[in-house]
């Protein structure tokens, strides 16, 4: 940082208010909250500044120990989410606490301590000759657009602004395990640290309408072109940071890089490169020349991937397929699983031939083989992301395969449907009108408490890969009647029963496979008892039942496992 950015930034936390200002103290009295509190404290920085840093990137929500590889494309460390961006924080903060860079990625309580030591660290270097006192917290503004890691003065600024507005306005932070630290409202923080000013003109040239465009150097991170090869796939990953860490790691850490990023929640989308250029992100470069990669915020061990990443997901895909002709028919239509690929079912060319297909088995059986994973072997998106659901969003006649559902019908992540292939060849979604999927104990079929009738979409069978074809999205709104039960016929077309669409759900008929059957279900049956059980209140009760899907995911002998 310049001087006289940094000399802007302190004059401006000489404008705070001195009286007036919130006395309520924070209360961090959790594992997380004690952990963030002890830290600060031995390296003389304001626990409230970690907390909202923590906030920002969703450090606070890291597990207290986590498996790491050193190949890791997005290796985090703590709640601070030390990384290599920039500014190397983790780098800086492995020699500082005298450990390695994966030892404080592995524990969060080491890497947590290793962040304060940082943010101390930054503080002597960027005091304009005389220590920032730990309190005054608007002085640490040019602290905290150093330590975020961005290339750019727009997106340090940016960031800077989103963790002095959470510092200013308090509030309760959520944390690992439903645990929640309060922190109190910093009133004599400026304004003005609290917001970014508007980019002066256009940023780059996404290709995708409303991306950010992220400068990313093309020396040890991507390769001009496709040396000939046309766009035939696109890679589905998780980045295993935080939207922050993954942006500044992605754009400056050497020897990977992507096209896209989707934030955790949908909310926003990045772009790198541009995709007629290569990205160095599956391991395979056969595969790197072919292919599209898409990182998704999220981290592959937990059963947490949101619908509204999905649709966003769904979104950019669409666009993606459209403009570079895949599909059967070149026209961005009936995407399948040998075109969306996750970054575990690409092929190892250390043990296989590195043009070898996508591996066809289940996502638990793809995660466990080491021929696919590309050279380093990597398990991402994980068994938790959802195929069936992902590629129902997505629509246009795109579909799983079978390995990618269960034997018995298993609840997806927001409950709103129940998936299974149960015979080896045919893939059946039901959806559960308002999120009543109910987890039932392991070896038997999950049950909708009430089926949307309106919604009732099928899929049928692919003639060798098992795949089948979703329903299509229904309209915004509408009423529902009582929908009949689908016919089939030979080639696996289903006709839809009688049914219009309702809020937000699927209608319509199944896809088309080959030789194949399509299994619709309508009516409006009664399949299990909405009520919480056991006195349970709804949010203890939807705690317990996704704690259950990933308790059956994980022991489930099932295709997916």
């Amino acid at each position: 940082m310049g001087n006289t950015s940094r000399l802007a930034l302190l004059a401006v936390s000489s404008l705070a208010c001195t009286t007036g200002c919130s006395p309520r103290a924070s209360s961090f009295d959790g594992a997380v909250g004690q952990l963030v509190t002890q830290s600060a404290r031995e390296a003389g920085v304001s626990a409230d500044l970690m907390a909202a840093i923590a906030h920002v990137e969703g450090g606070l929500t890291l597990a207290p120990l986590r498996d790491v590889g050193d190949d890791d494309a997005v290796p985090v460390a703590g709640v601070l989410e030390l990384r290599h961006g920039r500014f190397d924080s983790l780098a800086r903060g492995a020699a500082l606490a005298g450990a390695s860079q994966r030892e404080l990625a592995r524990d969060l309580a080491l890497g947590t301590r290793a962040g304060a030591r940082v943010l101390a660290d930054l503080a002597h270097g960027t005091g304009a000759g005389a220590p920032i006192a730990r309190d005054d917290l608007a002085a640490w503004a040019p602290v905290v657009e150093e330590l975020s890691g961005h290339l750019l003065t727009r997106d340090r600024v940016d960031y800077r602004a989103r963790v002095f507005a959470v510092l200013r306005a308090g509030g309760e932070l959520p944390a690992r395990g439903g645990e929640t630290l309060s922190l109190a409202p910093h009133d004599e923080i400026p304004f003005e640290l609290t917001v970014a000013p508007p980019a002066l003109g256009t940023q780059g040239n996404p290709e995708y309408a409303g991306a950010l465009w992220f400068d990313t150097p093309q020396n040890n991170k991507w390769t001009p072109g496709r040396g000939g090869n046309a766009v035939s796939m696109i890679a589905i990953h998780d980045t295993e940071g935080g939207w922050d860490a993954s942006v500044a790691t992605l754009q400056n850490d050497g020897g990977k890089s992507v096209h896209y990023i989707v934030d955790a929640d949908g909310s926003r989308v990045g772009q790198f490169i541009h995709e007629a250029d290569t990205g160095w992100h599956v391991g395979n470069w056969y595969y790197n020349q072919r292919m599209v990669g898409i990182e998704h915020v999220g981290v592959a061990s937990d059963n947490n991937y949101q619908t509204p990443m999905y649709v966003t997901s769904a979104a950019l895909v669409n666009d993606i397929a459209k403009r570079q002709g895949l599909g059967p028919n070149g026209d961005g239509t009936h995407l399948d699983r040998g075109t969306l690929v996750g970054h575990q079912e690409v092929p190892d060319g250390n043990a296989i031939p590195d043009s070898s297909p996508p591996c066809p088995d289940s996502p638990g059986s793809c995660t466990k083989d080491n021929s696919y994973g590309g050279a380093n072997n990597h398990r991402d998106p994980g068994v938790y992301w959802e195929w069936c659901q992902y590629l129902e969003i997505i629509g246009n006649g795109a579909h799983c395969k079978c390995n990618d559902a269960y034997s018995l019908f298993n609840c997806v992540h927001d409950l709103s449907e129940k998936v299974k292939c149960g015979d080896g060849t045919h893939v059946e979604i039901v959806h559960c009108a308002n999120a009543s999927c109910t987890v039932e104990p392991l070896g038997q079929d999950d049950l909708c408490a009430q089926v949307d009738t309106s919604s009732a979409s099928s899929a049928s069978s692919a003639s060798s890969s098992g795949a089948g074809g979703a329903g299509s999205t229904g309209a915004a709104a509408g009423t529902s009647s009582a929908g009949g039960t689908g016919t089939s016929s030979a080639n696996g077309t289903g006709s839809a029963g009688s049914a219009t669409t309702s809020s937000g759900g699927h209608g319509g008929a199944g896809g088309q496979g080959t030789g194949g059957n399509v299994h619709l279900h309508g009516g409006c049956a009664i399949e299990g008892d909405a009520t919480p059980r056991d006195g349970l209140g709804a949010g203890a009760a939807l705690l317990a039942a996704l704690a259950l899907v990933t308790r059956k995911r994980r022991a489930s002998g099932g295709p997916r496992g």
